[in-house]
């Protein structure tokens, strides 16, 4: 055999050997994602008689879900959706198992909220920590939340919202036009899925612990 046969060999073999490591990631990430996504389901159904209460919840939960798997944004970010979402879920559990609250947020104890934060620091910690599609995003949250905020604050002047609408179209199609590779396209395309999946999953972990903490489940 010639050496370029021994070297289309070699590529033949890396090739496949990519495309098996890559299929393993793939199914193994698909197989946990889907199990985070349904933890809520599942929980929902043993907590208790309340159906019609937990389907609201859940409904609830659905929705806050789809706004950020469905956000406009050509390219989501991970933590200011976040941000954004989760407080308003919140919320909205808190009032829908205490309806008749005049602030349904504070209604639980001190205790039972205290509680609950400290479940639901320790379900990301352990989501982030010790499950694949987690550590794709485990990154310093104080580090996250500062630059978030630095640029939050840049982002008020009017100037720079102009600008920043044409960027955020732009940017997409200005990599890909700059380096000319379907590797641009695969990085954003790969980028874009996993935070609109990955949401959903952290969003589960929190709803289930808000729900534990208004529904009385913490108390019993």
């Amino acid at each position: 055999m010639t050496w370029l046969g021994w070297i289309l060999v070699f590529c033949a073999g890396f090739v496949c050997g990519v495309a098996t490591w890559t299929l393993w990631l793939a199914l193994r990430f698909t197989s946990e994602l889907k199990a985070a996504s349904q933890s809520v389901g599942d929980y929902l159904e043993h907590v208790d008689s309340r159906k019609e209460v937990h389907q609201s919840a859940a409904r609830a939960v659905e929705a806050c879900k789809n706004r950020l798997r469905w956000h406009r944004n050509p390219n989501p970010e991970w933590i200011p959706p976040l941000l954004d979402e989760i407080p308003r879920l919140v919320k909205e559990i808190a009032a829908i198992y205490y309806p008749a609250a005049e602030q349904p947020l504070l209604a639980p104890g001190l205790s039972q909220f205290t509680r609950a934060v400290h479940l639901a620091a320790m379900d990301i910690t352990d989501f982030l920590h010790n499950r694949a599609i987690g550590r794709l995003v485990d990154v310093s949250a104080n580090t996250a939340y500062k630059a978030w905020e630095q640029a939050n604050r840049l982002a008020k002047h009017d100037t720079v919202k102009e600008l920043g609408k044409w960027y955020r179209r732009v940017l997409p199609v200005w990599q890909v036009l700059r380096f000319k590779s379907p590797v641009v396209w695969a990085s954003l395309a790969v980028s874009n899925v996993a935070t609109r999946t990955l949401q959903p999953a952290v969003v589960d972990i929190i709803a289930k612990r808000a729900i534990d903490l208004y529904s009385g489940r913490l108390g019993r």
